[in-house]
């Protein structure tokens, strides 16, 4: 019996992917093609979460018959080496003869692999052309693999297809359409779990987090996040979303000024004068720069609303008027006139709310003789019944 290979993280899983397996599988005559997603893979330790992983790799594999997944990398803990796999598969299946499926840029370094001589041993090789690759150069490569190591390197006639679950991650973070990239169930999981907003998991973002604001903004952070994830379906925002620009929304609160105002004064070229001079109002297209910059947060509706979740403006989108309101309301505040107001309108109407927060702004500045900021001004004036 011959079964191939198809490891790697797959962080997702792509129709490329599926492509490469079922190819293999019909030129090799394989019986049987393996997905197996690495478990701690050494050279990327920010992969997503392995079980994530597994459970996309099974669902795009349960469309093809002939293709099945192995959780015996997703098993093992520690880093993952290709040995330590294929060891454990000769001596639970002697039956089989393994054949790995790589790309032909993979031909360059496959003999740096730990303990490759043994990796030779235990399997043979399917080679899928990728593009940009030097196909002849490919086979010389191939054929000195080969002659040093005894194993058997076979050059598939078919090429990978030209996508990259790396950019595929940088769309959904931008969020844009994936439906032609990824099998549809693998689609609607990584939607409905919330993967690849950003760079890092909300565990990676909380434990940030808690060393770059203090334990009392850490607390209301939690609460504006909380307070965002309740109120969006009835805002028609993405809960994960919701979340993201939720927990991130104030995470340049801690930063001390003079920072701040050099990192937005050389990012942002419609900075103001009242934002580069007023800490309570800097910190948001600071924060909205260390989201993009160090949490790689790349949708453009979560950037907006860190934004302008202090200030607000004109042109409040869904998601703005959430990550505003829900600043405003979250649990933590200290209760003053209005507030539970503005918690009462957010439970129905998410504008009238952010109306209302606004409008308790601009009476407490001028109360306090402080100036209102214009783009407050426009949003009062914007969002103001006629």
């Amino acid at each position: 019996m011959r079964i191939g290979i198809l490891g790697g993280t797959l962080d997702p899983i792509h129709n490329g992917h599926i492509e490469i397996a079922l190819a293999a599988m019909d030129v090799l005559g394989l019986d049987g093609v393996a997905l197996m997603p690495s478990g701690d893979p050494p050279h990327k330790p920010r992969a997503t979460d392995k079980r994530d992983r597994l459970e996309m790799a099974k669902l795009a594999a349960a469309e093809h018959p002939g293709l099945y997944v192995s959780d015996v990398e997703i098993a093992r803990r520690g880093v993952t080496y290709t040995v330590d796999t294929l060891s454990a598969l000769s001596v639970e299946r002697p039956d089989v003869q393994w054949t790995y499926i790589i790309g032909a840029d993979t031909l360059n370094t496959l003999d740096s692999w730990r303990e490759f001589p043994r990796v030779a041993r235990l399997c043979d090789f399917a080679v899928i052309n990728r593009p940009g690759c030097d196909v002849e150069l490919a086979k010389l490569r191939a054929c000195a693999i080969e002659a040093c190591y005894g194993t058997r390197v076979a050059l598939l006639p078919v090429s990978g297809p030209a996508l990259s679950s790396t950019k595929i991650r940088r769309r959904v973070a931008a969020g844009e359409d994936i439906s032609g990239e990824v099998p549809a169930p693998v689609a609607a999981y990584i939607r409905d779990r919330g993967l690849y907003l950003c760079d890092y998991s909300e565990a990676q973002i909380l434990d940030k987090l808690k060393g770059m604001i203090t334990e009392r903004r850490y607390a209301h952070t939690l609460g504006v996040a909380d307070t965002a994830v309740r109120l969006a379906p009835k805002c028609g925002v993405d809960v994960h979303r919701a979340r993201l620009a939720g927990l991130l929304h104030d995470c340049a609160k801690s930063m001390p000024l003079d920072q701040m105002r050099a990192l937005v004064a050389e990012s942002l070229p419609d900075l103001d004068a009242a934002e580069l001079e007023t800490r309570q109002i800097l910190h948001a297209p600071a924060g909205m720069i260390l989201a993009r910059d160090m949490f790689g947060v790349r949708d453009p509706s979560i950037l907006s609303a860190i934004r302008k979740h202090t200030v607000g403006a004109g042109d409040m989108s869904p998601m703005d008027a959430l990550i505003y309101v829900s600043d405003f309301i979250e649990p933590g505040r200290e209760p003053f006139p209005g507030l539970e107001k503005a918690r009462r309108l957010a439970e129905k109407d998410i504008y009238q709310a952010m109306l209302c927060c606004a409008e308790l702004t601009a009476k407490h500045l001028r109360a306090h003789g402080q100036d209102i900021h214009p783009r407050t001004l426009n949003l009062i004036s914007a969002f103001s019944p006629e």
